[in-house]
């Protein structure tokens, strides 16, 4: 078996006359793997190529994407090809794959935490391992979801009885339906981006109901935003509702740390609450898959192998730009 890594364009398994395509698919692919439906993780031009993805996740670029599926060739499921839960955001999956009599597992983004609604990732025994370490260093320890969720309710109250508008950022799919949840048992009006509602919407069909929220756009083009009230909007729309008399709240996992290469600032509180893994949880899926060897990507993928080798197990690192893992 051959790795490719396209630089910038994800990952690519070769086996004999198969292409398998990761979060992108390439001139050669014969078959490709969504993992989930955040936009750097989709495919943008037609193709004909079977692209492997779930039900929820399919619905989700719908719901995103002016041109719907973009006539690209979906299909739910492939020979050899088992989806796992990923607990990373509604959708997600990681990929196990039965190759030349060995069991190779792609985690794709991947939280083994519970949070609300969303149940963790749980790892299976395999051969191979490709995961993702996004918080591949040992100082990116989250605390749990539970003591965060509190105390960011604890706070927002607090802003709210001094009379604040309290605006809560994170992404649209994801964290913003986490915040939904978590939040809209407050007695305060809450008011979303319409990018979130229609993701919120999508939710909703699949169980998970997050309808009943107010467009912010909408409340405030008819003038009927209430103060205080609770605005859930992604981070780069802050500069269009933000007022003297707002409070704002960052959720992240670089909470605790800070961007790598610059700090986290402008924001009156952040709350270390990622849908990522974070150190801990890596370690722990590497020694409950127990593979031959691990692959790493993104994130501190090389700090994240070195330590694997300290530990005892075959590590190495995937980086944009590499051709092959013979490389190494």
């Amino acid at each position: 078996m051959v790795f490719v890594l396209k630089e910038n364009k994800g990952l690519v398994l070769e086996v004999n006359d198969k292409v398998f395509s990761f979060d992108s698919v390439h001139s050669n692919s014969t078959h490709a793997f969504i993992g989930h439906a955040h936009s750097d993780h989709l495919i943008k031009k037609k193709t004909g190529v079977p692209v492997l993805l779930s039900t929820e996740t399919k619905e989700l670029i719908k719901a995103k994407c002016k041109k719907g599926d973009n006539g690209i060739n979906y299909v739910e499921e492939l020979d050899n090809a088992r989806l796992l839960d990923a607990g990373h955001v509604l959708g997600s999956k990681a990929l196990l794959l039965e190759l030349e009599g060995k069991k190779i597992l792609y985690t794709g983004d991947f939280s083994t935490r519970d949070r609300l609604f969303m149940k963790g990732f749980k790892p299976v025994k395999a051969d191979i391992l490709i995961m993702e370490t996004t918080f591949g260093k040992k100082e990116y320890v989250m605390p749990k979801f539970k003591e965060v969720a509190q105390e960011s309710l604890d706070w927002v109250e607090d802003e709210l009885k001094k009379g604040y508008n309290v605006m809560l950022l994170g992404y649209s799919l994801g964290k913003a339906q986490i915040l939904c949840k978590l939040f809209e048992k407050l007695p305060y009006p809450i008011f979303v981006d319409n990018q979130i509602m229609k993701i919120n919407s999508v939710y909703s069909d699949f169980g998970i109901e997050l309808r009943g929220f107010t467009s912010i756009r909408d409340a405030k083009e008819r003038g009927y935003l209430s103060y205080p009230s609770i605005m859930i909007l992604p981070p780069h729309m802050v500069k269009y509702y933000w007022t003297p008399e707002t409070k704002t709240a960052f959720f992240t996992g670089w909470a605790n740390t800070g961007y790598p290469n610059k700090k986290i600032m402008n924001y009156d509180k952040t709350f270390s609450m990622s849908d990522h893994a974070d150190y801990n949880e890596l370690i722990q899926v590497v020694k409950k898959v127990n593979p031959e060897i691990v692959y790493t990507i993104h994130g501190f993928n090389r700090e994240f192998a070195k330590d694997l080798r300290t530990l005892g197990y075959n590590a190495k690192p995937i980086v944009a730009g590499q051709t092959k893992i013979e490389d190494f």
